[in-house]
């Protein structure tokens, strides 16, 4: 086995998922063969993404002896409807695939970390236990705990955000379980609102000032 190689953890029940439902309704065994082949080839490429390419879908094809049609048809039934596989103009991946790998460098960051304080404890028996303190203080300060929904509601509202917004921004983070669409673990969910959904087409309206020459009210964006 190489350096490089990596065993990812497989779903017990993965056909509960009703995005893997819907694929396995539409192209039965085949389509979930396929579906894992493909999160094979995304854990083993060194960007963990794929190219919509028509070389791709011949060498799938041929490993998985079917159509080069077949596998590029069933990779963008991955992509829409199933919300599987995220693409752009030229590439698809997976959020399961990153996540893997972030989770993969966690463990291996602090395997290190604890191989340092092992060493330095050994050396240095009295500050063990005030290395341990300083590393649990750490990891609690830099452990992301996502919000409810009524926080979200709430930090919009002070911010004088509409409530639907703040509710479709919730849903759509929750869904993707704190993913943004760049694959991308959110690490300060009050930021990521500010950065993305903070917009002025977005902010609560007042009630609306009677003009004068018209007769009519006139509504404008709160600050």
């Amino acid at each position: 086995m190489s350096k490089e190689s990596f065993y990812f953890s497989h779903d017990y029940n993965p056909t509960g998922d009703p995005k893997i439902q819907t694929l396995i309704g539409e192209y039965g065994a085949s389509g979930y063969g396929i579906y894992w082949r493909i999160i094979e080839m995304l854990h083993s490429d060194s960007n963990h993404k794929l190219p919509l390419k028509q070389f791709i879908f011949l060498a799938i094809a041929k490993q998985m002896l079917t159509s080069a049609e077949q596998i590029q048809t069933i990779i963008h039934y991955c992509i829409d409807p199933c919300e599987l596989f995220i693409s752009d103009d030229g590439f698809f991946w997976s959020n399961r695939v990153n996540i893997n790998f972030e989770r993969r460098t966690q463990i291996s960051e602090a395997r290190s970390l604890a191989g340092k304080a092992g060493a330095i404890a050994k050396q240095n028996p009295t500050n063990a236990s005030k290395e341990k303190e300083i590393k649990r203080i750490k990891e609690k300060k830099n452990a992301f705990v996502p919000p409810t929904l009524n926080e979200v509601k709430q930090y919009f509202k002070e911010k004088g955000y509409r409530e639907e917004i703040a509710i479709k921004a919730f849903t759509g983070y929750d869904e993707a379980d704190w993913i943004d669409s760049q694959g991308n673990p959110v690490l300060n969910w009050k930021q990521k609102m500010v950065n993305v959904w903070f917009d002025e087409k977005n902010r609560m309206r007042s009630e609306g000032v009677m003009n004068p020459e018209t007769g009519q009210k006139v509504y404008q964006h709160g600050n």
